[in-house]
């Protein structure tokens, strides 16, 4: 398993060279159970956070480079004004994107996209009409029971339950 530190120094270091203040992260963790997600942060103290950082970004045979996206990705819910994925945070992250190539920070990656092949069997999927995008969910959401009141969030198309 890859150094979660040594990874989370670099990444520091990036942030620092681009000039983004991030905030205190009291407590970085690798995560063994998460399955929707690579990464957490969460705030514990106004300007205090902890982060955890999916175990499967953190495989030897993964590129160092899937885990940075991530940690990158986290660092950047630190800096004041960034909680969600919009505004300020979308700002600092194509600044990260243009500024330093080998980064590829996104709102969310999918299984594909990390190259990893997701041990999880879903019961749920759906497939996009127009791009052929798949959707698969564990649960019976609301998105499961009613795809027609929903549209793909990559081309806006029409969602078909799959089964």
């Amino acid at each position: 398993m890859k150094d979660l530190l040594k990874l989370v120094a670099e990444c520091e270091a990036d942030l620092d060279f681009l000039g983004i203040k991030y905030r205190k992260v009291h407590n970085w963790s690798v995560n063994t159970r998460a399955t929707s997600r690579w990464g957490c942060c969460k705030t514990i103290a106004p300007g205090l956070f902890d982060i955890s950082i999916s175990a499967e970004l953190l495989a030897d045979e993964l590129d160092d480079q899937k885990a940075k996206n991530t940690i990158i990705h986290e660092l950047l819910h630190t800096v004041d004004g960034c909680h969600g994925h919009k505004g300020k945070w979308k700002r600092l992250a194509e600044k990260v994107n243009s500024a330093l190539p080998q980064y590829e920070v996104k709102c969310s990656i999918s299984y594909a996209e990390q190259g990893i092949k997701p041990d999880i069997q879903y019961k749920y999927s759906l497939r996009c009409e127009a791009c052929g995008q798949m959707i698969y969910r564990q649960r019976e959401t609301e998105v499961i029971k009613n795809p027609h009141k929903y549209r793909c969030g990559k081309c806006k198309g029409k969602l078909m339950r799959i089964y």
